[in-house]
C-alpha cells in the first residue's frame, strides 16, 4: 500500500503558492514518487493556527509537508526545515507545551538536497528548531525558503526549493539515518545543520536556548515520543545553552536512558550508537 503524502501550502503565503505552482509545473497536482501517492493541497487561511487535520483536509493523508515561507532570522536568502511544535507558551499557533510528530529522516533530505543547488546563488541551507504551529496528529514537516518577500518571489530560489522538495520525496525512506533529537543553540544552528548535511544521524525535535528553560523531563519525553523516528541518541550543543538549563536536560536524558552526544564531539569524531550504554554522556 502506497504512503499518502499531503504537501500543503495556504494561498495567503507566497513562497508556498509558488513552490506548489513549481511542482505542479512539473509533476502535476497528484502524482506518484517511489510508493508515495503525493498530493498538493491548498488552504484558504495561515497554517500556524488550525487545531487539527480536518480542518485543514489532511484526514486521509499519512504524513504532511508544508511548503512555507520562512521569515525573520537570518535576515538572509535561506532554505530552511523544522518541525512545528512548543516547548513552551504558543505564540504562534498550536498548543502551548505540545510538540507535532516529526519527520526527521524528511528535512535532512531537503537540506541535503537544497545544499546542492545553492552554491553561487546567495542562499543558505539551515536547520531551525521547533517552533509555532500547527500540533496535529500526523507526521509534519515545514519544507521553507526565506527570508523576505524578495525570495518568496524569486524565480531561481522558488526553484531550488522545489526540485529540493521533490528530491528529498524521491530519496526519503525510512531507517535511512540514525533519528536523534537536539538540545541548545540560535534559532538557526550552524553546528545542527552541518549534522545534517554531513552525518548519518537525523535530527527532529530541537529546543533553542530561547525554549530551553521550559524544557523538563515531560518535555523531553514528549520530544522522544512525538520525533516520528525514535531517537537513538540526544545531541547537545553545550555551549548554547545556559548551564542550568543543559544541566536539568542532561538529568532528564539520563534518568530517561538516552544517550547524550555533544555536538562539537560528533561534528569532530562521529559516533558509534552501539558503543555506548543509554544514558551515558559524551564530553568535548
Amino acid at each position: 500500500m502506497k504512503t499518502k503524502v499531503s504537501l500543503l501550502y495556504s494561498l495567503r503565503d507566497p513562497a508556498g503558492r509558488n513552490m506548489a505552482s513549481k511542482i505542479s509545473e512539473r509533476l502535476g497536482e497528484q502524482f506518484d514518487l517511489r510508493e508515495k501517492d503525493i498530493e498538493l493541497v491548498s488552504f484558504e487561511r495561515e497554517i500556524l493556527y488550525v487545531r487539527s487535520c480536518e480542518e485543514l483536509g489532511v484526514s486521509d493523508f499519512d504524513y504532511v509537508v508544508v511548503l512555507s515561507r520562512h521569515s525573520g532570522t537570518p535576515h538572509r536568502p535561506i532554505l530552511t526545515a523544522h518541525v512545528p511544535g512548543n516547548f513552551g507558551r504558543a505564540k504562534y499557533g498550536g498548543e502551548s507545551f505540545k510538540l507535532g510528530v516529526a519527520i526527521p529522516s524528511l528535512m535532512k533530505e531537503y537540506l541535503m538536497a537544497a545544499s546542492k543547488r545553492v552554491d553561487g546563488t546567495g542562499y543558505s541551507v539551515g536547520f531551525e528548531p521547533t517552533h509555532h504551529g500547527p500540533t496535529i496528529e500526523k507526521p509534519i514537516a515545514f519544507l521553507e525558503i526565506g527570508c523576505d518577500e524578495k525570495a518568496w518571489n524569486d524565480p531561481n530560489g522558488i526553484k531550488m526549493a522545489a526540485e529540493s522538495v521533490i528530491e528529498a520525496l524521491e530519496n526519503w525512506t525510512t531507517g535511512k539515518y540514525i533519528p536523534t533529537i537536539a538540545f541548545g543553540g540560535p534559532h538557526v544552528n550552524d553546528h545542527f545543520t552541518r549534522v545534517e548535511l554531513t552525518t548519518k544521524y537525523a535530527i527532529g525535535h530541537t529546543a533553542r536556548k530561547l525554549d530551553a528553560g521550559w524544557v523538563d523531563i515531560t518535555m523531553v519525553r514528549q520530544a522522544i515520543e512525538r520525533n516520528g523516528e525514535s531517537p537513538e541518541i540526544a545531541i547537545v550543543d553545550n555551549k548554547g545553552l545556559k548551564g542550568e538549563d543543559r544541566e536539568r536536560i542532561e538529568a532528564a536524558l539520563r534518568e530517561i536512558g538516552l544517550r547524550t552526544v555533544r555536538v562539537k564531539k560528533l561534528l569532530r569524531e562521529g559516533v558509534e550508537v552501539e558503543e555506548a550504554q543509554g544514558g551515558q554522556e559524551e564530553e568535548v
